[in-house]
């Protein structure tokens, strides 16, 4: 009896591993082993993990929140696209609060967090579950890793469902588009900083610069300038004619009272002139959405941008 619970509380403690159970590698290289399908997934980072598990019908049970002005807390992307809040799923901890003492009250047979957040805390996680680390930026097309996180989960089947019903509608939106350009128009996703008076181009940004490329819209050049693994370069107000495109996208967290127009707002501090310079702007070309439904990977944000980038550009 005294050997029986010996054992128990060895599994319960994660040093030894059920049989069912595979190996994976994570985004820091560390080889975990982790239940083939995972009941009690808990997902220590909203817009990304939280989205992409939660879309493919994963038992994600928690999650991070953020508080909101009003103080009730919620889900940035999650809430964003599928309306889905702390009355469906448990709260994990607040972002950038890590509680480790309620991870560990859920009793997850898997945890999955941002090593961009809580990579610090990579052994104190797996003290209590698997724990993979995942790196949202990190120069790789995000339906790359999107794919890599559907393994993970053992719900491949069902990205690859998802995968095929976007292509399908790609296929039909692009060959519209390409009855109305000769020459595939140009296009730039950014950020502006308006406290700092610079510019950050992006690289690769969630869904936004997905659905842009695989309409065949061609990257600004400077985007090959960003070193290798790098989403993000910033540029000074001297560089601006780098983002003189066909096309500007960028996007806006309403939930710090940011507008649709913030680009409009920012760039005549930071490049005086640039709205009369810049094409995009002069042919009403720039596109802003909300932050939590262009980052955060996901397919029904992917066909609901894909819907209006053609309505758009029309």
């Amino acid at each position: 009896m005294k050997l029986y619970l010996l054992v128990l509380s060895i599994f319960a403690s994660g040093v030894v591993t059920p049989t069912w159970a595979k190996q994976v590698v994570d985004h820091t290289q560390h080889t975990v082993t982790i239940p083939d399908h995972p009941k009690r997934i808990v997902s220590l980072h909203d817009w990304t993990i939280t989205v992409m598990a939660y879309e493919l019908g994963a038992p994600v049970i928690a999650s991070t929140g953020r508080v909101a002005n009003d103080g009730s807390f919620f889900m940035r992307g999650a809430d964003d696209l599928f309306g889905l809040n702390f009355n469906q799923i448990q709260l994990a901890s607040v972002h950038g609060q890590l509680d480790l003492e309620r991870i560990m009250l859920l009793k997850p047979d898997l945890i999955i967090a941002s090593s961009g957040d809580y990579l610090a805390y990579q052994d104190a996680l797996s003290s209590i579950a698997p724990t993979l680390m995942f790196n949202p930026e990190q120069g790789k097309p995000i339906l790359a890793l999107y794919e890599e996180l559907s393994h993970w989960l053992g719900e491949h089947e069902r990205f690859l469902e998802l995968k095929q019903q976007y292509e399908k509608k790609v296929k039909r939106v692009r060959g519209k588009l390409a009855k109305r350009y000769t020459i595939p128009p140009t296009y730039i996703a950014i950020a502006t900083n308006r406290r700092n008076g610079t510019i950050d181009v992006l690289k690769d940004f969630g869904i936004l610069t997905t659905v842009m490329d695989d309409l065949g819209f061609q990257r600004m050049p400077i985007t090959k300038q960003l070193p290798q693994g790098n989403n993000r370069m910033m540029i000074s107000a001297e560089m601006v004619e780098s983002i003189n495109a066909d096309y500007i996208l960028t996007s806006y967290l309403a939930d710090q009272n940011e507008t649709q127009r913030k680009v409009l707002y920012d760039l005549p501090h930071i490049a005086p002139g640039a709205l009369g310079f810049l094409k995009a702007i002069e042919q009403h070309h720039l596109f802003s959405y909300p932050r939590g439904q262009v980052y955060s990977p996901s397919f029904l944000g992917l066909n609901k941008l894909l819907d209006d980038i053609a309505m758009q550009v029309q």
